[in-house]
């Protein structure tokens, strides 16, 4: 009995509801139109924004990318060893949005399609961005209250920078000295990249949105390189630093069989002709210092080889299945959606007000 009455009460329900429809139906004609004209303003004053994807596969690490756990799981083969990496990909998310890689972005040239010469990305953010126009309201409201309140703050205070701590060359910690200008340059620049790291895929994506398609490729691409860059910088330092020691005692080597073997010569070229031991003994001997002088620099010449082929071997590659493309269609706004919604729900809201109205009135106190 209950299933054949349950059907029954929803039908009555929706009846209800039709009835409620017709009995008002201006009102609901008018909420529509406005939501309507409301979805238009809305829809039409957003700015169009472009959407640039990178898709890649980092391929120089052996091991698990990704384990059972969710957490990818990288180490890096060096000399018969597993070396665990400490920056996995599932922190490349992190590295982008960290001040330093941010502000890195903020001097790249960009060329919009409007402007005849490049500019730096900052200058493209901060003066060439349109804005819907209910952001100016915001503004000159934070203006209004900033100009009020401006009396009570101390120079020191309007002076205030921003403070983040890194790490330095030497493994010392640091503190990186930013003003508030620089702060917002890399905010804004941090709103509009986004990185997806797929950990059953093996693979990372690269997201930037801005207003003009050819600097959402330029940016998807900077970021490309310079998290690249980043990588091999920090899985190459060490072996770099060996590089510079062993080119160090190359030319250590170099210029001490260079001075043996002038040395030798010029003793030669005085002491043609041999007649006392001793003289012959000092030639010998010279020829001998030579002889270790010549084997010490070609031992560092091949350490020298050696040592780059380690920094190229810890060098990451990162395979781009995706390269970027300048989009040819605006990513958002999606204004048919807006104007959709605004139209569905005004009156969706306007007959719930007038059901509870309803239930209200004929509900006894």
């Amino acid at each position: 009995m209950d299933k054949n009455t349950a059907p029954d009460e929803i039908i009555d329900i929706l009846y209800q509801w039709l009835l409620l429809a017709k009995d008002n139906w201006r009102l609901l004609l008018k909420v529509t139109a406005i939501g309507f004209a409301v979805g238009i303003i809305i829809a039409f004053s957003l700015p169009k924004e472009y959407e640039c994807s990178i898709f890649t596969a980092p391929e120089s690490t052996v091991g698990r990318f990704g384990g059972e756990g969710g957490g990818f799981s990288i180490e890096a083969s060096l000399d018969n060893k597993n070396v665990q990496d400490a920056i996995l990909p599932s922190l490349y998310p992190e590295v982008i949005s960290s001040t330093p890689f941010l502000l890195s972005l903020a001097d790249i040239p960009v060329q919009p399609t409007t402007a005849d010469n490049p500019m730096p990305l900052r200058e493209y953010l901060e003066k060439h961005q349109r804005q819907p126009w209910w952001s100016y309201i915001r503004v000159g409201i934070s203006k209004i209250i900033g100009l009020m309140l401006s009396p009570f703050k101390t120079e020191k205070e309007e002076e205030e920078i921003t403070t983040e701590i890194h790490r330095g060359k030497e493994n010392t910690t640091e503190v990186m000295r930013i003003s508030r200008k620089e702060a917002a340059a890399a905010a804004a620049i941090n709103q509009r990249i986004q990185i997806e790291v797929d950990k059953k895929k093996r693979t990372i994506t690269i997201h930037t949105c801005m207003q003009d398609p050819q600097v959402a490729s330029c940016v998807a691409d900077s970021v490309r390189s310079r998290i690249q860059a980043y990588i091999t910088a920090y899985r190459t330092q060490k072996e770099r630093k060996n590089l510079e020691y062993a080119e160090r005692l190359y030319r250590q080597a170099q210029e001490k069989y260079y001075k043996a073997q002038e040395e030798y010569a010029r003793y030669a070229d005085s002491h043609q002709n041999l007649a006392r031991k001793s003289e012959q003994k000092e030639l010998v001997n010279l020829q001998i210092q030579k002889d270790i002088a010549y084997k010490e620099y070609s031992n560092t010449a091949l350490q020298v080889q050696m040592a780059k082929m380690r920094v190229y071997k810890q060098r990451p590659v990162f395979a781009v299945i995706q390269p970027a493309v300048t989009p040819l269609h605006p990513a958002s706004p999606a204004r048919l959606k807006i104007i959709l919604v605004c139209m569905i729900l005004p009156p969706a809201i306007s007959c719930c007000w007038l059901w509870l109205k309803k239930k209200w009135s004929t509900t006894p106190l």
